[in-house]
């Protein structure tokens, strides 16, 4: 029925704009002798009131050669196109006409249309849905915006908000990430990796520069936490970039003596002052301890990002950005394996699996976890609240 409306409508449409110009009352020269009339009758009254001495002679006489072109201009003609037709045959014409657009657009539609087709379905609003749903990247667009609709309803967890931050960094978008860690710090100003993630958020949507954001955002942090390293990494990084390198260089080498036996972070770290002191020919020979051996079953996994990888990830095509992606996540797994006492590197993995969307993966990383922190009950009360935030099932 309703597909009969519109076609009616757009019928009637079609036969009003062939068939208005066709009726439209042509009047002009009726008007044109209205105007003229009164124009005359100007003319009178000004010879009256010339007559009564109400005007000068010389103002009327001006005021009856404008009117007089005035009669002269709406007296000429101009004339239209010749018609073919007598004016008063034109609504005939008009309605054989649209009994003509009607009937051919009722045949027309009776042989070429498909009135039993279905109406085309619309693109579903979850964008993994308009995808591959196995694709990767819109796993993390899904994750992304059931984050997003979880925060909505409850904008008061900050560990979501430390979730959905991580998840709009592994995707490029660096400064909706610090905003992101800035709403969890807000929440939680006593966890120091809050606007640590922020500062290094705010590095990355600056292309590798200390704005003084970050420098706000990692002050913050040390002020809650003075041994955070990522934070002092990047201080050290600002003083460098504020040509204070033997200074900077110094910081550095301080961070990677202060790390803990197997912390994640201090191979990249050396991996970055190694380079920058060769790039600048900068002696540092025992400035640093020698570098741990690889567990054996991490010697043949593939290094880790360094800094300047993970800056350059957001510029990555996608495909490569999710190879990039998927190895940092595989390397963390590996890592945890060796060194399963890592409460963080738990948390951060069973993030990292549900963003990806691997769920079986999550949870089965907070089972191994689990099982690692057997007899520490207060990291298993972490480590249970992080994976309900994170919707992983069974927790």
């Amino acid at each position: 029925m309703i597909l009969w409306i519109v076609l009616t409508v757009l019928t009637s449409l079609a036969v009003a704009g062939l068939t208005v110009p066709l009726v439209r009352r042509h009047d002009l020269g009726t008007e044109r002798e209205t105007n003229i009339a009164i124009l005359k009758r100007q003319l009178g009254e000004i010879d009256a009131q010339e007559s009564a001495g109400a005007l000068a002679h010389d103002e009327a006489e001006g005021m009856r050669s404008e009117i007089k072109r005035r009669i002269l201009a709406e007296g000429r003609v101009h004339e239209g196109a010749a018609r073919i037709l007598d004016q008063r045959a034109l609504p005939w014409v008009a309605v054989a006409i649209a009994g003509v657009v009607a009937l051919a657009a009722t045949g027309l539609y009776a042989v070429i249309g498909r009135p039993d087709l279905p109406a085309a379905r619309t693109i579903a609003a979850n964008p993994a849905q308009a995808g591959d749903a196995g694709h990767p990247i819109a796993d993390v667009a899904t994750m992304i915006a059931q984050l997003e609709a979880k925060l909505r309803a409850n904008p008061n967890d900050p560990e979501g908000w430390r979730m959905l931050g991580w998840s709009y960094g592994t995707v490029g978008r660096s400064g909706d990430a610090a905003e992101a860690y800035a709403r969890a710090a807000a929440l939680d100003p006593k966890n120091a990796e809050y606007p640590s993630a922020e500062g290094d958020a705010l590095v990355n949507a600056a292309q590798g520069q200390v704005t003084p954001g970050a420098l706000t955002a990692f002050h913050a942090a040390l002020k809650i936490d003075p041994n955070d390293p990522r934070a002092r990494f990047y201080m050290a990084l600002y003083e460098d970039q504020q040509g204070k390198h033997d200074q900077a260089m110094a910081d550095w080498i301080a961070l990677l003596k202060s790390a803990p036996p197997g912390a994640e972070w201090a191979r990249q770290v050396r991996d970055f002052v190694e380079r920058t002191a060769r790039e600048r020919h900068v002696d540092i020979t025992g400035k640093l301890s020698p570098a741990p051996a690889p567990a054996a079953d991490q010697q043949a996994s593939q290094p880790g990002p360094t800094p300047d990888q993970m800056q350059a990830a957001s510029q990555m095509p996608a495909g490569d950005r999710e190879a990039m992606i998927h190895q940092m996540v595989d390397r963390l797994a590996s890592e945890l394996k060796a060194n399963p006492h890592d409460a963080d590197g738990w948390m951060r993995l069973m993030r990292a699996r549900m963003v990806l969307g691997e769920t079986d993966k999550a949870v089965a990383a907070y089972h191994d976890a689990k099982t690692a922190f057997a007899n520490s009950p207060g990291d298993l009360d972490t480590l249970q609240k992080a994976a309900q935030s994170l919707g992983i099932p069974g927790a």
